[in-house]
Protein backbone atom coordinates (compact mmCIF):
# COMPACT_ATOMS: atom_id res chain seq x y z
CA UNK A 1 0.00 0.00 0.00
CA UNK A 2 2.93 2.59 0.73
CA UNK A 3 4.85 1.71 -2.15
CA UNK A 4 1.31 2.45 -4.43
CA UNK A 5 1.10 5.87 -3.00
CA UNK A 6 4.48 6.76 -3.44
CA UNK A 7 4.47 5.87 -6.91
CA UNK A 8 0.88 7.68 -7.31
CA UNK A 9 2.73 10.47 -5.46
CA UNK A 10 5.61 10.82 -7.85
CA UNK A 11 3.04 10.21 -11.24
CA UNK A 12 1.40 13.10 -10.15
CA UNK A 13 4.42 15.36 -9.68
CA UNK A 14 5.53 14.54 -13.42
CA UNK A 15 2.40 15.68 -14.26
CA UNK A 16 2.33 18.29 -13.34
CA UNK A 17 5.89 19.20 -13.52
CA UNK A 18 5.28 18.37 -17.57
CA UNK A 19 2.40 20.85 -17.88
CA UNK A 20 3.15 22.76 -21.08
CA UNK A 21 1.55 26.28 -22.39
CA UNK A 22 1.74 28.10 -25.53
CA UNK A 23 2.11 31.76 -24.61
CA UNK A 24 1.01 34.69 -26.84
CA UNK A 25 2.90 37.90 -26.77
CA UNK A 26 1.71 40.77 -29.16
CA UNK A 27 3.94 44.09 -28.78
CA UNK A 28 4.02 47.66 -29.98
CA UNK A 29 6.50 50.32 -29.48
CA UNK A 30 6.77 54.25 -30.13
CA UNK A 31 3.22 55.11 -31.16
CA UNK A 32 3.76 58.67 -30.69
CA UNK A 33 -0.09 59.85 -30.37
CA UNK A 34 -0.05 58.50 -34.13
CA UNK A 35 -4.16 57.38 -33.46
CA UNK A 36 -5.33 58.16 -37.01
CA UNK A 37 -4.22 55.81 -40.06
CA UNK A 38 -1.46 57.58 -41.51
CA UNK A 39 -2.55 59.22 -45.05
CA UNK A 40 -1.86 57.41 -48.17
CA UNK A 41 -4.96 59.12 -49.48
CA UNK A 42 -7.04 61.53 -47.49
CA UNK A 43 -9.03 58.49 -45.66
CA UNK A 44 -5.61 57.09 -44.87
CA UNK A 45 -4.70 53.33 -45.64
CA UNK A 46 -2.17 52.07 -43.24
CA UNK A 47 -1.56 52.42 -39.39
CA UNK A 48 -3.86 53.71 -36.47
CA UNK A 49 -4.87 52.32 -33.27
CA UNK A 50 -8.23 51.01 -34.79
CA UNK A 51 -6.67 48.28 -36.91
CA UNK A 52 -4.74 47.45 -33.54
CA UNK A 53 -7.60 47.06 -31.83
CA UNK A 54 -8.66 44.29 -34.72
CA UNK A 55 -5.52 42.08 -34.00
CA UNK A 56 -5.61 42.18 -30.34
CA UNK A 57 -9.32 41.41 -30.34
CA UNK A 58 -9.07 39.07 -33.04
CA UNK A 59 -6.07 36.89 -31.35
CA UNK A 60 -7.69 37.20 -27.64
CA UNK A 61 -10.80 35.69 -29.17
CA UNK A 62 -9.02 32.72 -31.00
CA UNK A 63 -6.55 32.14 -28.36
CA UNK A 64 -5.45 31.96 -24.49
CA UNK A 65 -2.56 33.54 -22.27
CA UNK A 66 -2.13 36.30 -24.64
CA UNK A 67 -0.03 39.45 -23.25
CA UNK A 68 0.05 42.64 -24.70
CA UNK A 69 2.97 44.67 -23.98
CA UNK A 70 3.98 48.46 -25.50
CA UNK A 71 7.86 49.55 -25.64
CA UNK A 72 7.38 53.00 -24.60
CA UNK A 73 7.20 56.35 -26.54
CA UNK A 74 3.56 56.93 -26.29
CA UNK A 75 3.98 60.37 -25.85
CA UNK A 76 4.99 63.36 -28.65
CA UNK A 77 4.44 63.11 -32.43
CA UNK A 78 0.84 64.02 -33.47
CA UNK A 79 -1.76 66.43 -32.91
CA UNK A 80 -3.46 63.79 -30.89
CA UNK A 81 -0.86 64.55 -28.22
CA UNK A 82 -0.84 68.07 -28.23
CA UNK A 83 -4.98 68.58 -28.07
CA UNK A 84 -5.23 65.52 -25.15
CA UNK A 85 -1.40 65.26 -23.65
CA UNK A 86 -1.63 61.03 -23.96
CA UNK A 87 -4.57 60.72 -21.58
CA UNK A 88 -6.84 59.48 -25.05
CA UNK A 89 -4.47 56.59 -26.03
CA UNK A 90 -3.81 55.38 -22.23
CA UNK A 91 -7.08 55.34 -21.85
CA UNK A 92 -7.57 53.42 -25.15
CA UNK A 93 -4.73 51.20 -24.24
CA UNK A 94 -6.54 50.35 -20.96
CA UNK A 95 -9.63 49.35 -22.89
CA UNK A 96 -7.57 47.05 -24.80
CA UNK A 97 -6.27 45.18 -21.78
CA UNK A 98 -2.56 46.27 -22.31
CA UNK A 99 -0.58 44.10 -19.50
CA UNK A 100 2.46 46.56 -19.36
CA UNK A 101 4.76 49.52 -20.95
CA UNK A 102 7.83 51.05 -20.93
CA UNK A 103 8.43 54.20 -19.95
CA UNK A 104 10.17 56.13 -22.83
CA UNK A 105 12.50 58.91 -23.43
CA UNK A 106 9.84 61.02 -25.32
CA UNK A 107 7.32 59.98 -22.09
CA UNK A 108 9.41 63.51 -19.85
CA UNK A 109 9.50 65.72 -23.09
CA UNK A 110 7.56 67.88 -21.09
CA UNK A 111 8.64 66.94 -17.65
CA UNK A 112 7.61 64.61 -14.95
CA UNK A 113 5.14 66.85 -13.82
CA UNK A 114 3.04 66.32 -17.02
CA UNK A 115 3.44 62.57 -17.74
CA UNK A 116 1.97 62.46 -13.55
CA UNK A 117 -1.42 64.61 -14.78
CA UNK A 118 -1.65 62.16 -17.53
CA UNK A 119 -1.66 59.09 -15.89
CA UNK A 120 -4.13 60.71 -12.81
CA UNK A 121 -6.49 61.63 -15.40
CA UNK A 122 -6.01 58.76 -17.52
CA UNK A 123 -6.73 55.97 -14.82
CA UNK A 124 -9.02 57.45 -12.62
CA UNK A 125 -10.57 53.79 -12.34
CA UNK A 126 -7.38 51.88 -12.69
CA UNK A 127 -4.46 50.92 -15.32
CA UNK A 128 -1.68 49.35 -16.19
CA UNK A 129 1.82 49.09 -14.75
CA UNK A 130 4.22 51.17 -16.69
CA UNK A 131 7.53 49.95 -16.34
CA UNK A 132 11.13 51.11 -15.63
CA UNK A 133 14.12 49.67 -13.65
CA UNK A 134 16.35 51.73 -13.39
CA UNK A 135 14.37 54.61 -13.27
CA UNK A 136 15.07 56.92 -9.82
CA UNK A 137 12.08 58.26 -8.72
CA UNK A 138 13.21 59.42 -5.11
CA UNK A 139 12.44 63.43 -5.59
CA UNK A 140 9.34 62.50 -7.47
CA UNK A 141 7.50 60.11 -5.48
CA UNK A 142 4.01 60.50 -6.70
CA UNK A 143 5.06 58.57 -9.92
CA UNK A 144 5.79 55.48 -8.44
CA UNK A 145 2.23 54.55 -7.97
CA UNK A 146 2.31 54.09 -11.57
CA UNK A 147 5.87 53.38 -12.57
CA UNK A 148 7.48 49.76 -11.19
CA UNK A 149 11.04 47.92 -11.83
CA UNK A 150 8.60 45.11 -12.83
CA UNK A 151 5.68 43.45 -12.31
CA UNK A 152 5.09 39.44 -11.99
CA UNK A 153 1.97 38.04 -13.85
CA UNK A 154 0.73 34.35 -13.64
CA UNK A 155 -0.41 32.99 -17.14
CA UNK A 156 -1.64 29.76 -17.06
CA UNK A 157 0.81 27.46 -15.11
CA UNK A 158 3.70 29.65 -16.18
CA UNK A 159 4.89 32.85 -14.31
CA UNK A 160 6.01 35.55 -16.23
CA UNK A 161 8.17 38.24 -15.21
CA UNK A 162 8.31 41.65 -17.03
CA UNK A 163 10.89 44.47 -16.14
CA UNK A 164 11.08 47.33 -18.32
CA UNK A 165 14.47 49.77 -19.30
CA UNK A 166 14.81 53.13 -19.97
CA UNK A 167 17.73 54.72 -22.13
CA UNK A 168 19.51 57.05 -20.13
CA UNK A 169 19.65 59.42 -22.89
CA UNK A 170 16.22 60.84 -21.66
CA UNK A 171 18.44 62.61 -19.32
CA UNK A 172 20.29 65.00 -21.96
CA UNK A 173 17.62 64.85 -24.70
CA UNK A 174 14.17 65.27 -22.88
CA UNK A 175 13.00 66.93 -19.41
CA UNK A 176 12.76 64.03 -16.55
CA UNK A 177 14.41 66.33 -13.93
CA UNK A 178 14.30 65.75 -11.07
CA UNK A 179 13.42 62.26 -11.88
CA UNK A 180 16.72 60.52 -13.01
CA UNK A 181 17.30 57.47 -15.39
CA UNK A 182 20.02 55.97 -14.28
CA UNK A 183 22.32 53.35 -16.08
CA UNK A 184 20.82 50.29 -17.10
CA UNK A 185 23.45 47.86 -16.78
CA UNK A 186 22.93 47.03 -13.07
CA UNK A 187 19.21 47.53 -13.06
CA UNK A 188 19.34 44.76 -15.89
CA UNK A 189 21.11 42.43 -13.74
CA UNK A 190 18.95 43.16 -10.45
CA UNK A 191 15.65 42.83 -12.08
CA UNK A 192 16.81 39.36 -13.99
CA UNK A 193 18.00 37.79 -10.37
CA UNK A 194 14.85 39.22 -8.52
CA UNK A 195 12.42 37.58 -10.67
CA UNK A 196 14.56 34.49 -11.03
CA UNK A 197 14.39 34.05 -7.64
CA UNK A 198 11.00 34.44 -7.25
CA UNK A 199 10.37 31.66 -9.37
CA UNK A 200 9.95 33.20 -12.98
CA UNK A 201 9.68 31.00 -15.92
CA UNK A 202 9.51 33.21 -18.25
CA UNK A 203 11.54 36.89 -18.20
CA UNK A 204 10.56 39.38 -20.46
CA UNK A 205 12.62 42.74 -21.17
CA UNK A 206 10.12 45.93 -22.20
CA UNK A 207 13.39 48.16 -23.62
CA UNK A 208 13.91 51.31 -24.78
CA UNK A 209 17.10 51.36 -24.88
CA UNK A 210 17.80 50.99 -28.58
CA UNK A 211 18.36 47.40 -30.60
CA UNK A 212 22.43 47.99 -30.35
CA UNK A 213 22.10 48.01 -26.49
CA UNK A 214 19.56 45.30 -26.49
CA UNK A 215 21.70 42.72 -28.60
CA UNK A 216 24.92 43.77 -25.82
CA UNK A 217 22.51 43.20 -22.71
CA UNK A 218 21.49 39.74 -24.00
CA UNK A 219 25.16 38.80 -25.01
CA UNK A 220 26.48 39.64 -21.25
CA UNK A 221 23.39 39.20 -19.50
CA UNK A 222 21.77 35.16 -19.29
CA UNK A 223 18.18 34.67 -17.99
CA UNK A 224 16.44 37.19 -20.50
CA UNK A 225 13.82 34.94 -22.71
CA UNK A 226 12.70 37.99 -24.74
CA UNK A 227 13.49 41.21 -25.26
CA UNK A 228 10.68 44.00 -26.62
CA UNK A 229 12.71 46.61 -28.73
CA UNK A 230 12.13 49.91 -28.91
CA UNK A 231 13.22 53.58 -29.60
CA UNK A 232 15.16 52.81 -32.96
CA UNK A 233 11.67 52.92 -34.96
CA UNK A 234 12.92 49.46 -36.73
CA UNK A 235 10.90 46.38 -38.21
CA UNK A 236 12.70 42.80 -36.98
CA UNK A 237 10.89 40.44 -39.83
CA UNK A 238 12.22 37.99 -38.04
CA UNK A 239 13.81 37.81 -34.17
CA UNK A 240 17.51 38.38 -33.69
CA UNK A 241 18.78 35.75 -31.70
CA UNK A 242 21.57 36.81 -29.07
CA UNK A 243 22.46 33.47 -27.16
CA UNK A 244 18.98 32.48 -25.94
CA UNK A 245 17.75 35.95 -25.64
CA UNK A 246 14.96 36.69 -28.40
CA UNK A 247 14.94 40.49 -29.15
CA UNK A 248 12.21 41.90 -31.80
CA UNK A 249 10.72 45.41 -32.71
CA UNK A 250 7.82 46.56 -34.42
CA UNK A 251 8.58 49.62 -36.28
CA UNK A 252 6.67 52.67 -35.18
CA UNK A 253 3.40 55.07 -35.30
CA UNK A 254 1.02 51.94 -35.33
CA UNK A 255 2.59 50.50 -38.41
CA UNK A 256 2.95 46.93 -37.65
CA UNK A 257 1.94 44.80 -34.42
CA UNK A 258 4.57 42.13 -33.54
CA UNK A 259 3.35 38.50 -32.71
CA UNK A 260 5.60 36.25 -31.17
CA UNK A 261 4.43 32.43 -29.53
CA UNK A 262 7.03 30.76 -27.17
CA UNK A 263 6.06 27.36 -25.26
CA UNK A 264 6.88 27.01 -21.89
CA UNK A 265 7.48 24.03 -19.99
CA UNK A 266 8.41 24.54 -16.52
CA UNK A 267 11.80 26.63 -16.80
CA UNK A 268 12.31 25.73 -20.45
CA UNK A 269 11.19 28.35 -22.88
CA UNK A 270 10.91 27.16 -26.53
CA UNK A 271 10.88 30.00 -29.18
CA UNK A 272 7.56 28.68 -31.74
CA UNK A 273 7.25 31.74 -34.06
CA UNK A 274 6.93 35.39 -34.96
CA UNK A 275 4.93 37.45 -37.03
CA UNK A 276 5.53 41.07 -37.70
CA UNK A 277 2.03 42.42 -39.01
CA UNK A 278 0.93 45.31 -41.50
CA UNK A 279 -1.51 47.33 -40.35
CA UNK A 280 -2.71 47.88 -43.75
CA UNK A 281 -5.94 48.33 -46.06
CA UNK A 282 -6.07 44.36 -45.49
CA UNK A 283 -6.79 44.67 -41.57
CA UNK A 284 -9.89 46.45 -41.18
CA UNK A 285 -10.55 49.12 -38.70
CA UNK A 286 -12.63 48.02 -35.57
CA UNK A 287 -15.74 50.54 -35.84
CA UNK A 288 -15.99 51.77 -32.18
CA UNK A 289 -12.08 52.57 -32.22
CA UNK A 290 -12.42 54.73 -35.33
CA UNK A 291 -16.03 55.76 -34.24
CA UNK A 292 -13.76 57.23 -31.32
CA UNK A 293 -11.06 58.08 -32.69
CA UNK A 294 -13.20 60.38 -35.63
CA UNK A 295 -14.65 62.07 -32.54
CA UNK A 296 -11.13 62.98 -31.14
CA UNK A 297 -9.93 64.24 -34.75
CA UNK A 298 -13.32 66.64 -34.80
CA UNK A 299 -11.50 67.62 -31.32
CA UNK A 300 -8.52 68.49 -32.57
CA UNK A 301 -9.77 70.75 -36.10
CA UNK A 302 -11.82 72.51 -33.77
CA UNK A 303 -9.12 73.54 -32.71
CA UNK A 304 -6.18 73.87 -35.50
CA UNK A 305 -8.69 73.61 -38.40
CA UNK A 306 -9.20 71.28 -41.33
CA UNK A 307 -5.24 69.51 -40.31
CA UNK A 308 -6.59 66.00 -41.14
CA UNK A 309 -9.48 66.78 -43.72
CA UNK A 310 -8.00 69.55 -45.85
CA UNK A 311 -5.28 69.15 -48.94
CA UNK A 312 -2.38 71.42 -49.08
CA UNK A 313 -0.35 69.57 -51.49
CA UNK A 314 0.83 66.64 -53.17
CA UNK A 315 4.12 64.26 -52.71
CA UNK A 316 5.19 62.47 -56.17
CA UNK A 317 6.72 59.80 -53.66
CA UNK A 318 7.40 59.05 -50.14
CA UNK A 319 9.37 61.51 -48.85
CA UNK A 320 11.94 59.54 -46.70
CA UNK A 321 13.44 60.62 -43.01
CA UNK A 322 15.45 57.61 -42.02
CA UNK A 323 19.36 57.89 -42.57
CA UNK A 324 20.86 54.15 -42.15
CA UNK A 325 23.68 52.24 -42.73
CA UNK A 326 26.04 55.40 -41.84
CA UNK A 327 29.15 53.97 -41.82
CA UNK A 328 29.15 52.93 -45.52
CA UNK A 329 30.27 55.21 -48.06
CA UNK A 330 27.93 57.26 -49.73
CA UNK A 331 25.47 59.82 -49.83
CA UNK A 332 23.23 60.32 -46.51
CA UNK A 333 21.19 63.31 -46.70
CA UNK A 334 17.49 62.45 -46.48
CA UNK A 335 14.67 63.41 -48.69
CA UNK A 336 12.68 65.27 -45.52
CA UNK A 337 16.02 66.58 -44.38
CA UNK A 338 16.59 68.49 -47.76
CA UNK A 339 12.67 69.28 -47.47
CA UNK A 340 12.67 70.43 -44.33
CA UNK A 341 16.06 72.78 -44.10
CA UNK A 342 15.16 74.33 -47.42
CA UNK A 343 11.71 75.53 -45.83
CA UNK A 344 14.01 77.46 -43.17
CA UNK A 345 15.97 79.07 -45.27
CA UNK A 346 12.88 80.00 -47.40
CA UNK A 347 11.50 81.29 -44.33
CA UNK A 348 14.59 83.24 -42.80
CA UNK A 349 16.81 83.91 -45.59
CA UNK A 350 20.53 82.19 -43.79
CA UNK A 351 23.08 81.07 -45.56
CA UNK A 352 22.63 77.79 -44.41
CA UNK A 353 19.87 75.80 -42.30
CA UNK A 354 20.45 72.76 -39.87
CA UNK A 355 18.59 70.20 -38.19
CA UNK A 356 19.83 66.64 -36.48
CA UNK A 357 17.80 63.38 -37.45
CA UNK A 358 16.50 62.72 -34.23
CA UNK A 359 14.40 65.94 -34.79
CA UNK A 360 12.41 64.01 -37.60
CA UNK A 361 9.65 61.29 -37.28
CA UNK A 362 7.74 60.41 -39.91
CA UNK A 363 7.74 60.02 -43.74
CA UNK A 364 5.59 62.16 -45.85
CA UNK A 365 3.53 59.78 -47.91
CA UNK A 366 3.24 60.13 -51.42
CA UNK A 367 -0.35 61.21 -53.16
CA UNK A 368 -2.13 63.84 -51.14
CA UNK A 369 -0.92 65.56 -48.01
CA UNK A 370 -2.34 67.23 -45.13
CA UNK A 371 -1.20 69.53 -42.32
CA UNK A 372 -1.29 66.72 -40.00
CA UNK A 373 1.28 64.99 -42.27
CA UNK A 374 3.47 67.99 -41.72
CA UNK A 375 3.17 67.66 -38.16
CA UNK A 376 3.73 64.14 -37.98
CA UNK A 377 6.83 64.46 -40.10
CA UNK A 378 8.33 66.51 -37.34
CA UNK A 379 6.08 66.45 -33.99
CA UNK A 380 8.55 66.37 -31.35
CA UNK A 381 8.72 69.19 -29.36
CA UNK A 382 5.86 71.30 -28.09
CA UNK A 383 6.13 75.18 -27.60
CA UNK A 384 3.26 77.28 -24.62
CA UNK A 385 2.69 79.78 -26.84
CA UNK A 386 0.68 77.76 -29.36
CA UNK A 387 1.51 74.05 -28.55
CA UNK A 388 2.94 73.29 -32.36
CA UNK A 389 5.95 72.19 -31.69
CA UNK A 390 9.17 74.16 -32.01
CA UNK A 391 9.74 77.41 -33.21
CA UNK A 392 12.27 78.61 -35.30
CA UNK A 393 15.43 80.92 -34.53
CA UNK A 394 18.18 82.48 -36.45
CA UNK A 395 21.53 83.67 -35.57
CA UNK A 396 24.99 83.59 -36.52
CA UNK A 397 28.30 81.26 -36.41
CA UNK A 398 31.62 80.95 -37.10
CA UNK A 399 32.84 78.53 -39.43
CA UNK A 400 34.35 77.13 -36.29
CA UNK A 401 31.68 76.68 -34.29
CA UNK A 402 29.63 75.30 -37.16
CA UNK A 403 32.66 72.57 -37.39
CA UNK A 404 32.33 72.26 -33.22
CA UNK A 405 28.54 71.14 -33.94
CA UNK A 406 29.22 68.84 -36.59
CA UNK A 407 31.60 67.28 -35.08
CA UNK A 408 29.01 66.57 -32.09
CA UNK A 409 26.80 65.34 -34.80
CA UNK A 410 29.09 62.62 -35.74
CA UNK A 411 30.11 61.59 -32.45
CA UNK A 412 27.50 58.63 -32.41
CA UNK A 413 27.17 57.94 -36.24
CA UNK A 414 27.89 54.52 -36.31
CA UNK A 415 25.12 53.67 -34.02
CA UNK A 416 22.51 55.65 -35.52
CA UNK A 417 21.08 58.87 -36.92
CA UNK A 418 19.54 60.85 -33.86
CA UNK A 419 22.54 62.93 -34.13
CA UNK A 420 23.43 63.37 -38.09
CA UNK A 421 22.85 66.53 -39.17
CA UNK A 422 20.86 67.47 -42.30
CA UNK A 423 21.80 70.53 -43.82
CA UNK A 424 20.49 73.11 -46.41
CA UNK A 425 23.02 75.67 -48.04
CA UNK A 426 26.06 73.41 -47.27
CA UNK A 427 27.55 69.84 -47.80
CA UNK A 428 30.08 68.45 -45.55
CA UNK A 429 32.01 64.71 -45.94
CA UNK A 430 32.52 62.64 -42.50
CA UNK A 431 34.96 59.81 -41.84
CA UNK A 432 33.74 57.70 -39.21
CA UNK A 433 36.60 55.48 -38.70
CA UNK A 434 38.28 58.46 -37.06
CA UNK A 435 38.27 59.26 -33.66
CA UNK A 436 35.32 61.33 -32.04
CA UNK A 437 35.78 65.01 -32.81
CA UNK A 438 37.82 64.22 -35.76
CA UNK A 439 35.43 62.77 -38.39
CA UNK A 440 34.58 65.87 -40.69
CA UNK A 441 36.86 65.66 -43.75
CA UNK A 442 35.05 68.45 -45.64
CA UNK A 443 32.40 71.45 -45.61
CA UNK A 444 31.35 74.00 -48.29
CA UNK A 445 29.31 76.75 -47.84
CA UNK A 446 27.76 78.18 -50.72
CA UNK A 447 30.36 75.65 -52.87
CA UNK A 448 32.89 77.36 -51.00
CA UNK A 449 35.06 75.68 -48.64
CA UNK A 450 34.23 76.94 -44.89
CA UNK A 451 35.93 79.71 -43.21
CA UNK A 452 36.86 79.20 -39.85
CA UNK A 453 36.81 82.64 -38.73
CA UNK A 454 34.07 83.49 -40.73
CA UNK A 455 30.70 84.62 -39.40
CA UNK A 456 27.91 82.74 -41.36
CA UNK A 457 23.81 83.35 -40.79
CA UNK A 458 22.15 79.86 -38.97
CA UNK A 459 18.74 78.58 -39.02
CA UNK A 460 17.37 75.82 -36.81
CA UNK A 461 14.92 74.87 -34.50
CA UNK A 462 14.81 76.07 -30.98
CA UNK A 463 15.47 72.82 -29.22
CA UNK A 464 18.90 72.53 -31.38
CA UNK A 465 19.92 76.50 -31.00
CA UNK A 466 19.74 75.11 -27.13
CA UNK A 467 21.51 72.03 -27.81
CA UNK A 468 24.24 73.70 -29.55
CA UNK A 469 25.08 76.28 -26.24
CA UNK A 470 25.08 74.02 -23.59
CA UNK A 471 25.60 70.66 -24.99
CA UNK A 472 28.44 72.04 -27.62
CA UNK A 473 29.51 74.60 -26.33
CA UNK A 474 29.09 77.24 -29.05
CA UNK A 475 27.77 81.03 -28.57
CA UNK A 476 25.59 82.01 -31.32
CA UNK A 477 25.45 85.47 -32.27
CA UNK A 478 22.51 87.93 -32.58
CA UNK A 479 19.79 85.26 -31.92
CA UNK A 480 16.19 85.86 -33.16
CA UNK A 481 13.72 83.27 -32.13
CA UNK A 482 10.53 83.47 -34.68
CA UNK A 483 7.57 83.42 -31.87
CA UNK A 484 4.88 82.90 -34.05
CA UNK A 485 6.49 80.93 -36.25
CA UNK A 486 6.70 76.99 -35.56
CA UNK A 487 8.89 74.54 -37.96
CA UNK A 488 5.29 72.92 -38.45
CA UNK A 489 3.77 75.85 -39.49
CA UNK A 490 6.86 76.95 -41.76
CA UNK A 491 6.69 73.58 -43.59
CA UNK A 492 3.08 73.57 -44.30
CA UNK A 493 3.54 77.23 -45.83
CA UNK A 494 6.23 76.02 -47.62
CA UNK A 495 4.48 72.87 -48.96
CA UNK A 496 1.33 74.88 -50.02
CA UNK A 497 3.87 77.40 -51.92
CA UNK A 498 5.37 74.65 -53.85
CA UNK A 499 2.41 72.43 -54.35
CA UNK A 500 3.74 69.44 -55.80
CA UNK A 501 7.12 68.26 -53.48
CA UNK A 502 9.09 65.49 -54.87
CA UNK A 503 12.28 63.62 -53.11
CA UNK A 504 15.68 65.45 -53.25
CA UNK A 505 19.02 63.61 -53.00
CA UNK A 506 22.15 66.18 -53.71
CA UNK A 507 25.01 64.13 -51.44
CA UNK A 508 24.51 67.37 -48.92
CA UNK A 509 25.76 64.65 -46.06
CA UNK A 510 28.08 62.34 -47.59
CA UNK A 511 30.43 59.37 -45.89
CA UNK A 512 33.85 59.59 -47.60
CA UNK A 513 34.68 57.02 -49.91
CA UNK A 514 38.08 56.35 -49.04
CA UNK A 515 39.00 56.13 -45.28
CA UNK A 516 41.73 58.92 -43.88
CA UNK A 517 41.25 60.80 -47.27
CA UNK A 518 39.86 64.16 -47.30
CA UNK A 519 37.48 64.43 -50.50
CA UNK A 520 37.98 68.29 -50.64
CA UNK A 521 39.59 70.96 -48.95
CA UNK A 522 38.94 72.23 -45.86
CA UNK A 523 40.65 75.56 -43.30
CA UNK A 524 42.31 74.71 -39.98
CA UNK A 525 40.29 74.19 -37.29
CA UNK A 526 43.03 75.91 -35.40
CA UNK A 527 46.17 78.06 -36.02
CA UNK A 528 48.52 79.82 -33.67
CA UNK A 529 51.51 82.12 -34.12
CA UNK A 530 53.30 81.58 -31.10
CA UNK A 531 55.77 84.17 -31.41
CA UNK A 532 54.37 87.01 -32.33
CA UNK A 533 52.74 87.80 -28.77
CA UNK A 534 52.80 90.27 -26.86
CA UNK A 535 55.32 91.57 -29.66
CA UNK A 536 53.21 91.37 -33.52
CA UNK A 537 56.26 92.75 -35.28
CA UNK A 538 58.81 90.08 -34.37
CA UNK A 539 60.15 89.00 -37.80
CA UNK A 540 59.91 85.19 -37.15
CA UNK A 541 57.26 83.30 -35.56
CA UNK A 542 56.48 79.31 -35.16
CA UNK A 543 52.98 78.77 -36.73
CA UNK A 544 51.07 75.83 -35.76
CA UNK A 545 47.44 74.54 -37.16
CA UNK A 546 45.43 71.66 -37.18
CA UNK A 547 42.89 69.93 -39.32
CA UNK A 548 40.24 67.62 -38.69
CA UNK A 549 41.75 64.04 -40.39
CA UNK A 550 45.12 63.69 -41.15
CA UNK A 551 46.16 64.45 -44.84
CA UNK A 552 48.33 66.00 -46.85
CA UNK A 553 48.00 69.62 -47.39
CA UNK A 554 49.43 72.81 -48.71
CA UNK A 555 50.27 75.50 -46.27
CA UNK A 556 50.45 79.31 -48.24
CA UNK A 557 51.22 82.30 -45.79
CA UNK A 558 50.13 85.56 -46.74
CA UNK A 559 51.04 88.86 -45.40
CA UNK A 560 48.90 91.37 -44.27
CA UNK A 561 48.64 93.34 -47.66
CA UNK A 562 47.89 89.60 -49.18
CA UNK A 563 50.67 89.35 -50.73
CA UNK A 564 52.04 85.23 -50.94
CA UNK A 565 55.20 84.88 -48.77
CA UNK A 566 56.06 81.64 -49.23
Amino acid sequence: MKTFTVVLFLMFFVTVRAQTDTITILHINDTHSTLAPLDADLHGTRGGIARVTTIIGMTKAQETNVLTLHGGDLFIGDLFFNKYFGVAELQIMKGLGFDAMCVGNHEFDLGPGTLQTALDNAFVAGGFPLLSANMNMDNFPSLKQYIKKYIIKQVANVKVGIFGLTTPETNSFSLPSPVIIDSFENAAVSAVTELRQQGCNLVICLSHLGIFYDQGLAAVLPGIDVIISAHDHLATSDPIVVGSTHIVQADAFYSYIGKMKLVVTGNNVRFLNYQLIPLDQNVPEEPQTKALVDNLIAGIEATYGPVYSQQIGTATEDIEELASSLTVPGNHDTPLGNLLTDAYRWKTGTQIALLVGGSTAQPIYKDPIVAADAFRAIGYGFDTVKGLGYRLVKFKLTGLDILKGLEFGLSSVEYNDELLPQVSGMKYTYNPAQPQGNRVTSVTIGNQPIDSIQLYTVTCNEFLSYALTQMVGVQPVDPYLYVDSTEFEVLTQYIISQQNISPILEGRVKRDLIDGIASEKIQPLHYTLEQNYPNPFNPTTIMKFSIPVAVKVTLQVFDITGKLVR
